[in-house]
């Protein structure tokens, strides 16, 4: 087994210099957090080098010189890199996940240049990748490219990580290839993000628009589990912590506090991007400025802007008004003796940078948007029992970690100034405080831990998979149950309808059965060996009048009816439903478009098949909550299928009516097939050598698993040939 890591760029830049081709490792946290990955299995890295290609020969000098590290170039044109990296990716992909509707540049050349670079990944992939490797790719630039994976290598274990953030259904619905999208990541078996929140929107986003069923953080996609989860990156703790203790460090950090002087210092450091709502801030700080004249001349600002596409239209329009804003404080405000607002527009080596964040009094994050923030979390590691306080924005993924931070809302600059005051204000004793009860998070939380978690979850998925498809029925498995079935001389055969026999329709009357399934059990039926029952919770009404002429036994409502001999049995006395209970029922329905009650004899069924999801999810919970009283009085059980709730006698189940028709006869072959959480009851009640099937998701009291409805029929044909 292999680690093979995906992205859009390798951890190293290829650049061509006076003595030929130069090759620099990247000091990025991702390289830094995948590079130290406490595993000991052979690592390769697929990405493109950084450049391109022109004079003959490069590509094959490039190619031979990454191979030493097992790394695996994708090389790219400058054509491809504009329309796929600097067109899809970041005029549309990242305005909409950053929320800025408004910046998104549509062409369908850069569609059709994102979809050809994510192939361009899986070719290359596919003459690296072996059977049993484990392939994790990263971020919005190939969300196209686990599915592609897995249609090249079907049984690989494929994750996915999402390092900005996923917007909500609202937002990702305007995007023309959503569901190619959704689809493309659904080829992963475990897709990750840094909060919830993403998580949550994800798994919106997937039920609307690929009508994609989660349990909890699970759905089944044919004969796989795609799992979603959350794993906040962190830095390399240790290497911020300590760095300022270097004396050159020391020596850096004391000459850039004499050049500052004893003002308060506040800190800013930023890509250029309008998702890092830097003008905002700006703002933010002038109007501290001018609503507390106290604090001029003690109190300055150094803003780091860290250089970042300024040819693109949008991004110097941003650092013009940037640039513009920072003139008209400087001009308004400053005097001989003090400037507001220090600005650089240029990264910074990494030790000045350390010794900035060390210096600084207050660092200032507010991002409009961001995935998880990294910045926050390197200003709050370099402090050594030195205070500060960190004003973060709550937009920013990492507001959920940092919760001893000054939270604000980045759109509002009177927060921001009413933070900085709350800052300045803030005794030193609760300062080191909350520094250190951060500190204590991000030294656990670190980017090596955020990159082992995955790979140590992704591991075990791989191991569920390998189980879940172990019980797939196989050719060896479907083979020996054919045997067993023909050497059989009494035969028991229980079988589920909805969802198991027929397919679940959006309106419960159109799944009457198919000419093709009533063939098949007439079928089943003819042969004297074999009783053949449908157990179902549908009505006997129903079940009568589609399938009634058929010479086989029934078992309605879950066991509270039963056909024997042509003849309809009560098997319970019926509960009486009272104005209580019903009243519920209809008030949940009646605040629940495309919901609906069903009244049975036996039972009340509420069905929110056609529901949006979270609004189902939510009136379930609420329904449940408002039935438990009544229904203890009543000795009633509430109980969830699929996607329905109910409620019913407890005196009878499909386990019940299960032991019953074993007590009918000595069966020496039994089985059973369903796919609902009713018919686990009837997997538990039958002997250990029965042979049990569930439909769909995995049980834990199946013994095997068919992946789809689609399969059922064929599967009992099989026994009759």
């Amino acid at each position: 087994m292999r680690l093979i890591i995906i992205s859009n760029r390798l951890p190293v830049k290829v650049q061509t210099g006076e003595q030929g081709l130069e090759f620099k490792r990247s000091e990025g946290g991702l390289a830094t957090g995948l590079g130290s990955l406490e595993t000991s299995i052979e690592k390769h890295w697929i990405g493109w080098p950084g450049l391109f290609v022109e004079e003959e020969g490069e590509e094959e000098e490039i190619t031979k010189e990454l191979l030493k590290e097992n790394f695996h170039p994708v090389f790219l044109t400058q054509d491809q890199i504009e329309n796929f990296y600097e067109g899809y990716s970041n005029k549309v992909i990242w305005p909409l996940c950053h929320y800025f509707f408004g910046h998104i540049e549509y062409k369908s050349e850069y569609w059709a240049a994102y979809k050809k670079v994510n192939q361009l990944f899986a070719e290359a992939a596919k003459s690296i990748i072996e059977e049993d490797d484990i392939v994790w790719v990263q971020d919005y630039q190939l969300m196209l490219l686990p599915s592609m994976l897995r249609q090249n290598h079907e049984d690989i274990s494929i994750g996915y990580f999402h390092h900005i953030p996923f917007p909500s259904y609202e937002l990702f619905r305007v995007l023309p290839e959503r569901a190619e999208i959704l689809n493309g990541l659904i080829g992963a078996d475990l897709i990750a993000f840094h909060t919830h929140d993403y998580m949550r929107h994800f798994i919106s986003s997937a039920y609307r628009v690929l009508d994609l069923d989660f349990t909890l953080d699970e759905a089944q996609v044919g004969n796989r589990v795609v799992h979603v989860d959350t794993f906040p990156m962190g830095i390399n703790y240790n290497l911020y912590h300590e760095t300022i203790l270097k004396p050159e460090v020391k020596e850096i950090a004391t000459k850039l506090h004499k050049e500052f002087g004893n003002d308060k210092l506040i800190l800013s450091v930023d890509r250029l991007d309008y998702s890092k709502g830097i003008v905002h801030r700006l703002n933010g700080f002038e109007q501290f400025i001018e609503n507390n004249p106290e604090y001029r001349e003690k109190v300055s600002l150094a803003m780091i802007v860290v250089p970042s596409r300024d040819s693109v239209d949008i991004y110097a329009d941003l650092k013009t008004s940037i640039e513009q804003t920072i003139s008209n404080i400087n001009g308004k405000y400053a005097t001989l003796n003090w400037t507001p607002v220090h600005y650089f527009y240029r990264s910074f080596p990494f030790e000045e940078l350390i010794a900035m964040y060390h210096i600084a009094d207050i660092g200032l994050v507010t991002p409009l948007r961001d995935g998880m923030n990294l910045v926050a979390k390197e200003y709050v590691a370099t402090k050594q029992d030195n205070p500060g306080v960190l004003i973060l924005s709550e937009m920013a993924g990492a507001a959920i970690e940092l919760t001893e931070a000054l939270i604000v809302n980045p759109n509002d600059t009177k927060a921001i100034e009413n933070a900085i005051i709350q800052a300045i204000e803030m005794p030193e004793g609760e300062q080191l405080e909350r520094i250190q009860q951060m500190q204590e998070v991000i030294s656990r939380q670190t980017v090596s831990k955020w990159a082992d978690d995955f790979f140590k979850e992704l591991t075990f998925i791989k191991q569920q998979t390998s189980d879940l498809q172990d019980k797939q029925i196989s050719h060896i498995d479907s083979e020996k149950i054919i045997t067993q079935y023909k050497d059989a001389k009494k035969r028991l055969i229980i079988l589920d309808y909805d969802g198991t026999l027929a397919p679940f329709r959006k309106k419960p009357q159109d799944a009457a059965p198919s000419d093709e399934l009533i063939k098949l059990l007439r079928e089943l039926a003819s042969d004297d060996k074999n009783t053949v029952v449908i157990s179902s919770g549908r009505d006997h009404q129903t079940l009568d009048k589609w399938l009634g002429d058929l010479p086989i036994l029934f078992a309605a409502e879950h066991g509270a009816f039963f056909k024997e001999d042509g003849v309809w049995h009560e098997n319970i006395s019926f509960p009486q439903w009272n104005d209580e209970i019903i009243d519920i029922f209809q008030q949940i329905t009646n605040r629940t478009p495309k919901s609906k009650i069903e009244i049975k004899k036996t039972a009340i069924v509420w069905h929110y098949r056609n529901t949006d999801a979270w609004l189902a999810d939510l009136r379930v919970k609420q329904l449940i909550n408002r039935l438990i009283n009544p229904c203890s009085r009543l000795n009633l059980q509430v109980m969830r299928g699929n996607k329905i709730v109910e409620i019913k006698s407890p005196d009878f189940s499909k386990g019940t009516e299960a032991k019953r028709l074993m007590a009918k006869d000595n069966f020496d072959f039994v089985m059973a097939i369903g796919d609902d959480v009713t018919d686990d009851d009837m997997f538990h009640a039958l002997p250990d050598d029965a042979i049990t099937i569930k439909i769909g998701e995995n049980s834990d009291y199946a013994k095997y698993n068919l992946a789809a409805q689609r399969l059922t029929l064929p599967f009992l044909r099989s026994l009759l040939e």
